[in-house]
């Protein structure tokens, strides 16, 4: 078992490092492309994308914080992720953890040989059992962590999704039956669309140069971030279910 769960976690480390890769690049991308344009605050700086607000004049980001979260916040389980994952993956490149197999002859009372075979997972290549503890540890720290990431971005997604069909609705100055239409069946993506389009700077010297997809690049952040956060769970189930078959080992 040892073996399988480092083949494993050998695969799981690499793809939390993908997944927060993408995360805070394509976070990092759209808050780069609104952080002027949105920032309509004269006391603080509010050009985040994330948590933006409709003002009766304008429309205007949350603060800069959020973005910087979003764009920096998985450094540390980033660190550990690569460290744990060059470890595992080193152990399955080489070949250590892989149980062992010998045979051993039995001799009869009535002079027969019996040949039987054994496999052990407890090699001198093995983990230790005492690594399962630290690494559970971590885990479930990173896990939680994680969790409240993808929480904030998600939520500084949907409130800025939801302010900006209020904005929409004055711009296009919608009355009757188009109301229901943009406030329930228009999508995110589609807000967030509008938004690439009518939203201009109000500075003329930080004014926007060229347009970008922000619907697709908060859609892949807030994705990958659950899926960085079901990795790290999966992480957890195995490091938990080790850590309870070692502890007669570490008695």
């Amino acid at each position: 078992m040892s073996y399988s769960a480092e083949r494993a976690l050998s695969y799981l480390y690499p793809f939390i490092i993908v997944a927060s890769l993408i995360c805070c690049i394509t976070s990092a991308v759209a808050s780069l492309h609104w952080r002027y344009v949105l920032n309509a605050c004269p006391d603080t700086n509010c050009g985040c994308v994330l948590h933006s607000k409709s003002t009766y004049n304008n429309f205007e980001g949350g603060n800069i914080a959020y973005c910087h979260y979003a764009t920096y916040g998985l450094v540390l389980p980033l660190v550990f992720a690569v460290v744990l994952g060059v470890y595992h993956g080193y152990r399955m490149c080489i070949g250590r953890g892989k149980p062992k197999a010998g045979t051993a002859t039995i001799r009869q009372r009535s002079g027969d040989m019996i040949v039987v075979t054994t496999e052990s997972e407890l090699t001198p290549d093995g983990l230790s059992p005492y690594y399962w503890l630290p690494a559970t540890v971590i885990s479930v720290i990173m896990g939680i962590y994680q969790l409240v990431y993808a929480a904030i971005l998600t939520d500084g997604f949907e409130v800025t999704c939801k302010q900006y069909r209020e904005t929409l609705l004055k711009e296009i100055q919608g009355v009757g039956n188009i109301v229901p239409v943009l406030k329930q069946r228009l999508s995110c993506g589609a807000v967030f669309d509008f938004m690439d389009y009518l939203v201009e700077s109000i500075s003329y010297e930080r004014r926007r140069y060229g347009r970008i997809n922000t619907a697709a690049c908060l859609y892949f952040a807030v994705i990958f971030s659950w899926f960085a956060l079901f990795a790290w769970l999966l992480v957890c189930v195995i490091n938990i279910l080790h850590l309870r078959r070692t502890r007669a080992a570490r008695v």
